[in-house]
């Protein structure tokens, strides 16, 4: 986030529905810019003051006041504002309904990208190393990072870091002290964590952690 956001923060309420708990982030009205990321379910995203860009891996849709758009779980995506005034918004986080997806047929770019994927998601640390992961893979360093943008929006890196902040996430949501989610979930320490959890979601680890436990 940029601007007047660095100091303003998101709030964030759970509720439980249907037997299911909803994640309601709200943000006041400022230059809200949110890193390229995802959420394990559908998120519904309603804005409600100004005008803000969406965007998807190949794609954009601009959005104003009044406007509810929908982004499918596991999508990377980001928004930005479109007015100097910025943007206020409302976002639910739904649980992903039951589906078995098929694997990519073997030899493709999306098959690439779900090996890089399983690889980033079983080291210990944020040290992504691309160049271990390449050579996992059977190619080169640049055509993987090309390949994994293209297909994702995102860098490895990036993707690696959501990663952990989701382990993190799941943690804090079983009432883990924040340092405890930030080591275990591969940060160098909590104050980390801590960074990249503003970056992505607005809101500290212990805002979110507290949230859950009042739930």
């Amino acid at each position: 986030m940029s601007g007047s956001s660095h100091t303003l923060r998101t709030s964030l309420s759970v509720r439980s529905t249907d037997s299911r708990r909803t994640e309601v982030i709200e943000g006041e009205r400022t230059d809200w810019r949110f890193r390229p990321h995802f959420h394990a379910g559908d998120e519904i995203v309603r804005v409600l003051a100004g005008r803000a860009r969406l965007h998807l891996p190949t794609s954009f849709q601009d959005v104003e006041a009044g406007e509810t758009v929908i982004v499918p779980a596991r999508t990377i995506h980001r928004f930005e504002p479109l007015d100097q005034d910025g943007w206020a918004f409302s976002s639910e986080f739904q649980s992903p309904l039951a589906s078995v997806v098929p694997p990519p047929p073997a030899g493709t770019r999306e098959a690439l990208g779900a090996r890089a994927r399983k690889l980033l998601a079983g080291r210990e640390s944020l040290q992504t190393d691309v160049e271990a992961i390449a050579e996992a893979c059977a190619v080169s360093a640049g055509y993987l990072s090309r390949a994994f943008r293209r297909e994702t929006g995102t860098s490895l890196h990036n993707f690696h870091v959501l990663l952990a902040l989701h382990k993190a996430k799941d943690l804090l949501k079983d009432h883990a002290p924040v340092v405890e989610a930030a080591l275990d979930a591969g940060f160098y320490d909590q104050a980390h964590l801590t960074r990249e959890f503003v970056r992505t979601l607005g809101m500290t680890p212990g805002t979110f952690r507290s949230a859950w436990a009042a739930a």
